[in-house]
């Protein structure tokens, strides 16, 4: 029978793959009890009837480079983090015991056919999305469900069950589809939805003028042209300011970032700082790095600091912002989340010369 939460029941009717082909849709719900939260996705390919079962076969359908929610069950309950998929699902086995009322009653089992999925970067969300705050944006969830559920043909696994007798609450599975709306309708996953951004930084400029934008703007450039000479003055902008407080304690600081992996040295005495500077319109809950400062970062003493929340006039002029800095500086690798990649061009090519 199939739920206004677009589920079906009991046996599984072949997977909805609905999210195919937005690269935006790249979300994903845990839910589980278990203690090593963040280490893979793990799940039977059958239920304890012996038939599919839609929130264990959807393990095989995540892909590298996704990112996984965790519902957890025993603390909370609530998204307590965030994990990236890190490798293709496999067939693997497992040795488990279902948590419904069937499976209590009955042993464990022995070692069955399963779906698998690495994970890494667990991340700890700094504000976890507890139950009861779920509760208090269940309007704006129901709002999401309803659009999926109006413009999405068949089950959408979504990762609530929805009644108007009972609270909002985890679904009833145990990997579910977590969609991009819902990720932008929760202001606990402002951290996650700006390190999936696959151009974060800045939002596009407002057109300057109060005129109607022309609809060829686009294709004449100018709108790229804008947007580049805000992020380079926003740069500049926040390159100015951590020169000038390192100034004030002495430093002989110099803007280095046209040739170096980092953006401003200050020396003092026998002392030389590196510094790291993101500046932002925004509110940043997660930066862009290039393999260089991330290089550069993890051989040398690297300072970071992070000015957001800057203020921007029509002409371009900043304004106040929000600082923070992180004195040691370190990186680490398995948190980092990738959002673009180089690819070496195959030989075999079809040339043609204009």
């Amino acid at each position: 029978m199939r739920q206004s939460t677009g589920h079906y029941w009991g046996r599984i009717l072949p997977i909805n793959r609905w999210w195919v082909g937005d690269p935006s849709e790249r979300y994903w719900l845990e839910i589980t009890n278990r203690p090593d939260i963040g280490t893979n996705l793990h799940a039977p390919k059958v239920n304890d009837s012996g038939a599919e079962y839609w929130s264990y076969s959807l393990v095989q359908y995540v892909r590298p480079g996704d990112l996984v929610l965790h519902w957890d069950k025993n603390h909370g309950p609530g998204i307590v983090g965030y994990s990236r998929v890190t490798g293709e699902p496999f067939s693997s086995s497992i040795t488990w015991q279902s948590r419904g009322t069937y499976g209590r009653q009955r042993a464990p089992s022995g070692p069955e056919p399963a779906w698998q999925a690495p994970l890494g970067g667990y991340h700890q969300l700094k504000r976890p999305l507890t139950q009861e705050r779920l509760r208090e944006l269940e309007p704006e969830v129901r709002k999401v469900r309803d659009t999926l559920a109006a413009s999405i043909e068949g089950p959408v696994y979504f990762p609530f069950a929805i009644s108007e007798s009972r609270p909002i609450r985890a679904a009833q599975g145990y990997l579910t589809k977590w969609p991009r709306l819902l990720v932008e309708a929760t202001p606990e996953l402002t951290e996650l939805r700006q390190t999936a951004a696959s151009e974060p930084h800045e939002p596009d400029s407002p057109p300057v003028s109060d005129k109607p934008t022309p609809r060829n703007r686009s294709r004449s450039g100018y709108g790229r042209q804008q947007n580049a000479a805000r992020r380079r003055a926003i740069e500049r902008y926040a390159v100015s300011l951590v020169m000038s407080h390192y100034s004030s304690l002495g430093y002989e600081t110099e803007d280095v970032g046209d040739r170096q992996s980092w953006d401003v040295t200050a020396r003092r005495d026998e002392t030389e700082l590196h510094i790291e500077v993101k500046g932002s319109t925004t509110e940043r809950e997660a930066i862009d790095l290039t393999e260089g400062e991330v290089r550069h970062a993890e051989d040398n003493a690297t300072c970071l600091v992070v000015i957001d929340q800057i203020r921007m006039d029509s002409e371009l002029r900043c304004s106040g912002g929000r600082w923070r800095i992180w004195e040691e500086w370190r990186p680490t690798r398995d948190v980092l989340v990738p959002t673009a990649y180089r690819y070496p061009l195959p030989s075999n090519g079809e040339v043609s010369h204009l």
